[in-house]
């Protein structure tokens, strides 16, 4: 007789942080890949440092409150806030590794290609005039040594700050720093031709001119640190009197956190024990490289090189020739999904720029969550609100990182007359809504747009997401419920095609998952999301595994789920893909009895997205725009180029063939579906 599987075991889970850390090395891995462009590559190491900070600063800060104050309770995976910690160190240290390695051998692949990132010393004498010239015009006015010793106590370093310091030997040790100033480029540019450009960094050019810093000094040792901060902002939203003011507050105590991570190159062991004691750091918070600390500046180099053909081809995102009439028109015969970023985000732009200009038009709504910088979007409600139209802009100003791009954006918007909420207090609104109110025939029209991504135009460029365009009076009629429970005294609305976090959303989820299971061997479940993490759902997807419901998963990050485990996920496929295009749409498949229910969302399957956000999904009804969100499913699931898979352990294998790139293969596809 079979023994009954616990489906509630914590060993069934894979740890979230291990498994976002894993995501990170999918990245790193595209830095790896020699079939990417070197600039490109190049672009991945910064991306795999960027990604990390945030890791720290959020993911690492939370662990570290939790021990600091006495929690011992353990994750769903069973690993208590030490055990983890302790893992995620070990495993950051071992990705490092690789770091190390591959930023060596990117910059002989550069050298090779014209491009020098030199060392000071082994400038040769025309260059070195050069650096010496720029470090005493440019960089030295603005440099601030800093002593440390019994007079001058250590200073404060800000969250993310890089510093030189200086090991001073006199009658008594002491120290010096000189932060690396933000505002001058990282990488000094000394030299450029049409083929050749040569670049020194600038903490090395500090480093070398160091005696002009601390003059008449033994100095025994130089060293570069790089510190991270708690970077969470808790905000008291039901104690706060002013949202606004509170999120600015939190805001400006980032510089302040607690500090979670200490990066060091060249420190010596005296330097490294003060400072693990002066900020309050153990041995497995320090994290030694020999390579450059804030490898996160490679951004700066991708961006300034003009060189083609060391980068993806430029790929001009499709307009769907649907909408060379005016926008509303096309609406008016027809519903369509966008698949950006191979379709453009501009028939979205245009719509809501058609509506502030359209006399017809009486009001627009639109959440925004990250709309970037020079938002067309936030133009375009401007300029509604100026002529005289009732225009909402519900702003998320807890969108982390984004926090002070919002908060300008919602002064700006307020300016002019446009209604800014922030919310309901204790959620985010991650919701991809926009509702324009138009009268026509005497009668009032609903247009409707619902995504996946932000209404951002630089994003929509690079990360792959859908978006929904309907005058569906149903859909419209709840659009227009939801925005009124934003915008006012929140309550769970009556919806009747939309599905709501934190209200009906996950509970939908359980259902069609239930569903499958009771079709068995007939059942078939395809979801493309960014996270898997929540465990009820994740058991509710093992035990349609084992009624033999046919499982394929598409996460591109973070994936709690075990597949193919004897008896509980055998019929579990996960896949992620990394590539070209940051993999960010949700989209979930469920054959339902033959019935085919499709659905895109805002949430991913995760806790915070089911019970801390405002969150949509909405059904695809129309049976050609269904047909093209499966096709899409099912071309990704062929992916063997960028697609990884994902073993029982948590590791991920690349395919043995990889002969097929889904991203490149849509940038071809979409021009010859929507002939």
């Amino acid at each position: 007789m079979r023994r009954e599987i616990d489906l509630s075991s914590p060993k069934l889970l894979i740890n979230r942080e291990l498994s976002w850390l894993e995501f990170n090395r999918r990245v790193l891995e595209e830095a790896e890949d020699e079939a990417n462009p070197l600039l490109e590559r190049l672009k991945f190491l910064a991306i795999f440092f960027t990604n990390l900070d945030e890791f720290f600063m959020i993911r690492v800060a939370g662990l570290k409150q939790q021990i600091s104050a006495g929690v011992n309770r353990p994750s769903p995976d069973g690993l208590t806030p030490k055990e983890q910690l302790k893992k995620v160190s070990a495993k950051t240290r071992n990705l490092l590794k690789t770091v190390e390695v591959q930023y060596r051998k990117l910059v002989k692949e550069l050298k090779n290609n014209a491009i020098y990132f030199h060392r000071y010393e082994k400038l040769n004498k025309s260059l070195k005039k050069i650096a010496d010239r720029y470090f005493y015009e440019f960089v030295y006015p603005v440099l601030t040594p800093l002593a440390v010793d019994i007079t001058h106590p250590f200073p404060h370093l800000s969250n993310l700050s890089f510093n030189v310091i200086v090991e001073i030997h006199e009658e008594e040790l002491k120290f010096g720093l000189v932060p690396v100033p933000k505002n001058l480029p990282r990488f000094v540019k000394l030299k450029e031709s049409d083929r050749e450009v040569h670049y020194v960094l600038l903490e090395d050019l500090i480093i070398h001119h160091i005696e002009s810093l601390f003059p008449e000094q033994n100095i025994a040792h130089v060293a570069t640190i790089r510190i991270t901060r708690d970077a969470d902002i808790v905000i008291q939203e039901d104690e706060a009197d002013d949202l606004l003011e509170e999120v600015e507050k939190g805001i400006r105590k980032r510089r302040f956190g607690k500090p979670v991570r200490l990066e060091i190159n060249g420190c010596s062991e005296y330097m490294l024990n003060f400072l693990k004691d002066e900020l309050e750091l153990n041995e497995e918070d320090v994290f030694p490289l020999t390579i450059p600390l804030n490898l996160s500046d490679l951004w700066s180099i991708y961006d300034s090189i003009d060189r083609p053909e060391l980068k993806f081809p430029i790929y001009t995102p499709f307009y769907p020739g649907a909408f060379n009439i005016d926008i509303f028109s096309a609406l008016k015969m027809k519903e369509f999904v966008l698949f950006h970023p191979y379709e453009s985000i501009d028939p979205v732009v245009e719509l809501v720029e058609e509506a502030a200009e359209d006399p017809n038009v009486l009001a627009i709504k639109q959440t925004l969550y990250r709309v970037g910088r020079n938002s067309p979007i936030v133009e375009a409600l401007k300029k509604a609100a100026q002529n005289g139209k009732e225009v909402v802009a519900v702003v998320e100003i807890k969108a982390r990182f984004d926090e002070e791009s919002n908060i300008t954006w919602a002064k700006q918007l307020e300016e002019e007359g446009v209604h800014v909420v922030y919310g309901i207090p204790g959620l985010k609104t991650h919701a991809k809504l926009l509702m324009i109110v138009r009268r026509e025939d005497d009668t009032l029209k609903r247009y409707v747009h619902i995504g996946t991504g932000n209404y951002n135009v630089a994003t929509a460029k690079v990360y792959s997401d859908v978006g929904f365009l309907t005058t569906d009076p149903v859909i419209g009629e709840d659009v227009s419920k939801l925005f009124n429970v934003i915008t006012g005294y929140f309550h769970p609305p009556e919806l009747s095609k939309i599905y709501m976090s934190p209200v009906t959303l996950k509970d939908k989820i359980l259902r069609l998952i239930e569903r499958e299971s009771e079709a068995g061997e007939e059942g078939r479940i395809v979801a493309k999301m960014n996270s898997l993490v929540d465990p009820e759902v994740i058991r509710a997807l093992y035990r349609a595994s084992q009624k033999g419901v046919k499982i394929d998963l598409i996460v591109r990050g973070i994936c709690c789920l075990r597949p193919g485990i004897e008896g509980v996920s055998d019929n579990i496929k996960v896949i992620s893909i990394v590539g070209k295009y940051l993999e960010h749409a949700r989209i979930f498949y469920f054959k339902s009895g033959g019935e085919e229910k499709m659905y895109i969302s805002s949430a991913d399957w995760m806790p915070r997205n089911f019970h801390r956000r405002i969150e949509t999904m909405v059904g695809i009804e129309n049976p050609e725009l269904k047909s093209f969100l499966k096709e899409i499913l099912e071309i990704q699931l062929k992916d063997t180029a960028k697609a990884r898979i994902l073993t029982p352990s948590g590791d991920y294998v690349r395919p043995e063939r990889r002969n097929f790139n889904s991203q490149e293969y849509f940038e071809r596809w979409i021009r010859e579906v929507r002939v």
